[in-house]
């Protein structure tokens, strides 16, 4: 086979895979870009709800560990700060997910 075929074949390839992505912007014949893909309302909700969901259980099972008190319970595990952490970056995404 002629390296000719191959660079044809390969770009071919990649020319497929681009125009299936719902999630690239491709442009039509005309050289103007289409508008990107969207998610509906109710995926957006859904998502939103899920990670506010974890957050709150995180921050939670934190609270639940010490991660609040003055004085830690003797035998708290030394994470609690770190769960109360990710609980917030959660809910941080949840609202992330629902405003974008």
């Amino acid at each position: 086979m002629s390296s000719g075929a191959i660079s044809q074949s390969s770009s071919a390839a990649t020319t497929s895979s681009n125009e299936t992505s719902p999630s690239m912007s491709t442009s039509d014949d005309h050289g103007q870009k289409q508008p990107e893909w969207k998610d509906c309302t109710a995926c957006r909700l859904t998502g939103a709800a899920t990670f506010t969901g974890i957050g709150s259980y995180a921050i939670y099972q934190g609270y639940d560990q010490g991660a609040f008190a003055k004085v830690r319970p003797r035998g708290a595990p030394r994470s609690a700060q770190f769960t109360v952490a990710i609980g917030i970056v959660m809910i941080g995404l949840g609202l992330g997910r629902l405003v974008v």
